[in-house]
């Protein structure tokens, strides 16, 4: 099976070898003046490495609310193509669930000095998804909470397919988020997230919240439930501050 992803003809593809880090990557050339809907993925079969670069028009309070969309988008485009007895969910701020256990991330990266007011010059969405079992003996092997598509019994979804998934669901997401507003992406994310889970130490914008996800705002912001009551979270903290010179 191919690790190159079948994305739509708008997309510039651009390839990386393995180890390479295709958020950094993205983010490095998004801050150059690389031209949006850049498609950068890694070029190996055992993870869906890919990374979007976007150009948003609207400051960075609202255009946050990507993090919902690239997480909406992931969550159809593996729904999609996965069998229907793996259960997809979200664990915030970043896992992707497959059957309860950690099969990923979702990643969306901001410049560093970009305010809450400012429109951003750029947007990265990235992910890094399991395809096949982890090296027999490494630690994450040994991690029960973590699992791939081959853990978890599906053997026929490359790397590429789930990469020219995001991509193409991503597109359609951003246009509808565009066209409708934020709520389909709230009720689309509600329907994959896990609010049930036990509560935990969040890493949310620099700082560490302990609590657990209850829902979203009409408006984007994370509910917490917290020891200290609930919390809401804007958007732009979900997002990776990065220095485009950085990594």
């Amino acid at each position: 099976m191919s690790n190159a992803p079948e994305a739509p003809p708008i997309y510039r593809t651009m390839p990386l070898p393995a180890g390479a880090d295709a958020a950094v990557e993205a983010v490095r050339a998004a801050a150059a003046g690389a031209d949006p809907a850049t498609l950068f993925w890694v070029d190996r079969s055992d993870r869906a490495q890919c990374a979007v670069t976007l150009s948003p028009d609207e400051p960075l309070r609202r255009s946050a609310q990507l993090v919902y969309v690239a997480m909406a988008a992931l969550g159809d485009g593996l729904a999609a193509a996965l069998p229907p007895f793996l259960v997809v969910g979200f664990d915030m701020p970043d896992k992707v669930l497959l059957n309860e256990a950690e099969l990923g991330r979702v990643r969306v990266l901001r410049p560093a000095d970009c305010a809450a007011d400012a429109v951003p010059g750029w947007l990265v969405a990235a992910i890094d998804i399991g395809v096949t079992r982890y090296p027999e003996g490494s630690a994450e092997a040994a991690d029960l909470t973590r699992t791939t598509f081959e853990d978890e019994g599906c053997m026929g979804v490359s790397a590429g397919e789930v990469s020219g998934a995001f991509a193409r669901y991503l597109l359609s997401w951003i246009d509808r988020w565009q066209r409708d507003g934020f709520a389909p992406v709230r009720t689309s994310w509600l329907t994959y997230a896990s609010l049930d889970r036990e509560a935990g130490a969040l890493r949310l914008g620099g700082r560490t919240v302990v609590g657990r996800a209850a829902g979203l705002s009409d408006g984007g912001d994370l509910l917490l439930e917290t020891p200290d009551g609930e919390q809401a979270v804007a958007a732009a903290e979900l997002t990776e501050a990065f220095d485009g010179a950085a990594g």
